[in-house]
């Protein structure tokens, strides 16, 4: 789209430069053109019984703009082209211009005789010219027109009427062609930009079922339609630029536009919570912009040209004021950076409004246009980035919540067990065993209740948890199994972080539920931490206990509660995984000699460490 826009500038400059310096001199030099006065009344019909000296025509004035409930008749003065007895037999084109009403008196085989010109009257068919031969002019000299300008204001000093030889009209044609063509360009560009816009803002909406992009989009149409239909060449032939409907659906385009670009601006920023006065203001604005088209259309069909002018001027200082109080409510109360789209948008729309007032070319507006669409159409990419961003933020802390949840169930869990192990020694009456265990889970308690806020904690500390664990429960069950713990020479505990209290849970149910049913042999537990990549270890516990198989056999009250904490483990390394820690897994594996004998159970936990 940028390259796209480069090479119509670019073009564009060229065609000026060729328009500016080569084909303009030459066509004010076919073209000239034609002296006039002007009889202004609110009569349709006037009388001069051949001699026009009695209709009290005056020179134009440089600062009177014309009225839409008055008509003026028009002498055309053709002296200066046509010499007195001068012979001239060729056919001429007089170039009126864009008018709503108009009819032209001619002598046709020397009777008075007219043609309607008017845009409001022909329709598609409109042309804006007439064409004539020298032995049509009113006494030998004149024409007259009769016009009504009704869709606009027009300082009728300024007004130019052009005549140029009928030989000359396709090359004239042709040049005003080419002098539209930046307009007709422009027109396509923003036709395609709506059309993107639209096809992204509604892939949106199917995604997120938000009204902004809905908005966004009818904005955006409301506009092109607006905007650029000039040049499209089904709507010339069928209802024509220049047509009363053209005329309606101009005003009606322009009216929608404003509505929708208020919606778009109250859902973009959500101004029900954020901007709840400038919601305010919008929800009103709504209200008269559905008035002001229902009303303004009325008018308009029913030829209240002059009623509907005024309501255009107020209707403009309405929606200057909008803009403006917009732009200043959103620039004081600044919460988002989303405002900058909507200041910006408005500010590039604004100046190309500014622009057509003062030069009176409609390409700044449909310039602006394309900007404004593209920063918006770049503000609902911003936002859906923003809500991405936040739902993200969301969904983790939910995450982390749970996760803690979790963990709060798995603390009670194990210092339940605990607690029982102490009552089981001061009950037997073994008071060094019980007084040297309950100083060892004096420590473990204080570690669980120091990190029961932490997510992660240092591998150092998660090995000194599980030597004093082990410790406790090797008391519990009178020193009847041995551990031991080895550690990668690649790993510095004191230095990686890993989830709190991850490996506990598989280790105690190593010891219940595999060495402490074994009758027979020496019971070990041995538990590794290995460096498998960069940011990855395998925590890997193996014990040479009765295995699975054996244990399922065994199912008691405790095995149910033991499976509630390994799943509950389980779902805190799913809830990790889901976040920052994606590769952590638990993979269980059963050890057989080789006449399937059960030797015990390994454990692999793969953590992303921190």
């Amino acid at each position: 789209m940028k390259k796209e826009k480069l090479q119509i500038g670019f073009s564009g400059g060229i065609l000026f430069f060729v328009l500016f310096f080569f084909v303009q001199p030459l066509v004010s030099q076919i073209a000239q053109s034609i002296p006039y006065t002007i009889f202004e009344t609110q009569l349709d019909t006037v009388s001069f019984n051949g001699n026009m000296s009695q209709i009290d025509f005056k020179a134009p004035p440089d600062s009177k703009t014309t009225s839409p409930k008055n008509i003026y008749w028009t002498k055309l003065d053709f002296s200066s082209v046509f010499p007195e007895k001068a012979q001239d037999d060729s056919k001429w084109i007089l170039d009126i211009g864009y008018l709503n009403l108009a009819k032209i008196y001619f002598l046709n085989e020397g009777r008075l005789d007219s043609t309607i010109l008017g845009s409001f009257e022909l329709n598609k068919d409109f042309t804006g010219s007439f064409e004539f031969s020298r032995d049509q002019l009113l006494n030998d000299q004149f024409l007259l027109l009769k016009f009504s300008k009704l869709n606009n204001r027009q300082i009728l000093g300024n007004k130019k009427f052009m005549l140029y030889p009928k030989e000359q009209h396709k090359f004239l044609k042709d040049y005003v062609h080419v002098a539209q063509s930046n307009i007709i360009a422009l027109s396509y560009l923003l036709w395609g930009g709506v059309f993107v816009g639209i096809v992204i803002s509604l892939i949106f909406y199917r995604t997120f079922k938000q009204r902004e992009y809905i908005y966004y989009s009818l904005y955006a149409l409301s506009l092109a339609l607006f905007l650029g239909r000039f040049g499209i060449d089904w709507y010339a032939n069928h209802i024509g630029n220049y047509s009363l409907v053209n005329f309606i659906l101009n005003n009606a385009f322009e009216l929608l536009a404003g509505m929708f670009y208020a919606l778009f601006q109250k859902h973009f920023l959500g101004t029900t919570i954020n901007y709840p006065i400038l919601d305010k203001v919008i929800q009103g604005a709504v209200i008269i912009f559905i008035f002001w088209l229902l009303f303004d259309t009325a008018v308009i069909i029913f030829e209240k040209y002059t009623l509907h002018l005024v309501l255009l001027d107020i209707r403009a200082v309405l929606l200057s004021i909008l803009v403006l109080f917009a732009i200043l409510y959103l620039s004081i109360n600044f919460k988002s950076n989303l405002n900058w789209f909507i200041i910006i948008g408005s500010l590039i729309y604004g100046t190309g409004s500014v622009l057509v007032y003062l030069t009176g070319n409609g390409n700044y507006l449909r310039l602006a246009a394309i900007g404004e669409i593209t920063v918006f159409s770049l503000g609902l990419g911003y936002k859906v980035h923003l809500e991405n961003k936040e739902k993200i933020k969301t969904e983790q802390e939910a995450s982390m919540t749970y996760i803690k949840l979790l963990r709060s169930q798995l603390n009670p869990h194990f210092l339940f067990n605990a607690m029982n192990s102490i009552q089981q020694l001061v009950l037997s009456g073994n008071r060094t065993n019980a007084l040297n265990y309950l100083g060892k889970f004096s420590k473990l308690m204080r570690f669980t209740l120091e990190s029961s806020s932490q997510e992660s904690i240092l591998l150092s500390n998660e090995i000194s948890f599980l030597k004093t664990y082990m410790d406790l429960e090797a008391l519990r069950f009178d020193n009847g199994f041995e551990y031991s713990i080895e550690i990668d020479k690649e790993i510095n505990p004191n230095t990686i972080e890993i989830p709190q209290m991850v490996s506990q849970p598989f280790v105690e149910n190593a010891i219940i539920h595999g060495l402490i049913p074994k009758t027979n042999g020496p019971k070990n537990i041995w538990i590794y931490f290995n460096k498998k990549d960069n940011d990855i270890i395998e925590c890997i516990i193996v014990d040479n206990g009765i295995g699975r198989a054996a244990s399922q056999e065994r199912k008691t009250n405790y095995t149910r509660h033991k499976s509630i904490g390994i799943s509950l483990i389980k779902k805190r390394l799913d809830n990790l995984r889901k976040n920052s820690f994606n590769d952590s897994t638990v993979n269980f594996e059963d050890i057989h000699d080789s006449h399937g004998k059960p030797l015990g159970t390994k454990v692999t936990l793969t953590i992303l460490v921190k």
